[in-house]
């Protein structure tokens, strides 16, 4: 006859867990967590590459630098920039603009803008020496958005019409002409060097955000219209010109007697539309690929 300390035992060994059970529970934890580890080693590597990947190397003036490719040129690179947001404040250095005629703020691209009336409005920028180019590598950027492109219209500039018959002028200037064509020249005080180039008629939409720029490299002057190189020209006689004026710096205006000492011009030019993210650097020639991050990161409502 069966004892009940048999039935007890099998019942003991049903209840027992199998051999060695332990270690498979501890083999099984160490694998997951080696798992874990290269997981996480993985997604560290793709999010490195990335990283890589999104970065641009620009060069300029002969140096490499290397910048995410959503934020080129970097704010420290822009010597002056005038936003529009509500004032006339320069948002890097202390070189504030001020309004005339009318113009006041309206809808801009990034914020607010400078709104002209094409009449008697405009913005200045008193003279300084911080605001001379000399010589040297510059670039002047800005979005503009036409109420009219009817006549010839200031975008920016900081020129002296001295006389008009002979044309004698010193400073840079970039003008629309009537016919939608766009003009980017320098000029030395009371020196026949003159660098000036000219994109042809260009499809310039009514109440639509374009993004203009022009640059000075060496001897070489060039047009940007959202990005892309529109017109390039050379000085025609060898030397480097001097572009610095006494004149104010002027967004939508042609200078005249009264606010430009030298000119004698009243044709005004003013321009018709808004005016936003007025920037001027002084020193360097901002490559097509820094311009083009410009135009992408605040075409999208943005600022780096």
């Amino acid at each position: 006859m069966r004892s009940y300390k048999d039935d007890l035992e099998r019942a003991r060994r049903a209840l027992r867990p199998p051999e060695h059970a332990y270690e498979r529970l501890l083999e099984r934890r160490d694998r997951k967590r080696r798992n874990n580890r290269i997981a996480a080693g993985v997604l560290g590597l793709v999010i490195a590459s990335a990283g890589f990947l999104i970065s641009v190397r620009a060069f300029t003036d002969g140096s490499e630098e290397l910048r995410p490719a959503s934020c080129a040129p970097n704010q420290a690179d822009i010597t002056h920039w005038w936003p529009g947001d509500g004032s006339g404040a320069d948002a890097v250095a202390d070189r504030p603009a001020t309004l005339h005629g009318g113009a006041s703020f309206g809808p801009g691209l990034v914020g607010q803008a400078f709104e002209l009336d094409g009449v008697d409005d405009f913005v200045s920028v008193p003279d300084d020496a911080a605001l001379d180019v000399g010589t040297g590598a510059f670039t002047i950027a800005l979005w503009v958005n036409f109420d009219s492109t009817e006549g010839e219209q200031i975008l920016v500039e900081k020129w002296v019409q001295h006389s008009l018959e002979p044309e004698i002028v010193w400073g840079w200037t970039f003008t629309k002409f009537p016919d939608n064509h766009v003009s980017f020249a320098v000029a030395e005080r009371m020196d026949p060097r003159y660098a000036e180039t000219d994109s042809g008629p260009l499809d310039i939409q009514l109440r639509t955000w374009i993004h203009f720029a022009a640059r000075r490299r060496g001897d070489t002057v060039e047009i940007l219209m959202n990005g892309d190189v529109v017109a390039s020209g050379n000085t025609p006689i060898e030397g480097t010109i001097d572009a610095d004026t006494r004149s104010s710096i002027k967004f939508g205006h042609r200078g005249a007697p009264e606010d430009t000492p030298g000119s004698v011009s009243d044709q005004g030019f003013f321009l018709n539309g808004r005016v936003d993210e007025v920037k001027l650097v002084i020193g360097r020639a901002l490559s097509n690929r820094e311009i083009r991050a410009i135009v992408e990161v605040e075409a999208s409502g943005k600022r780096c």
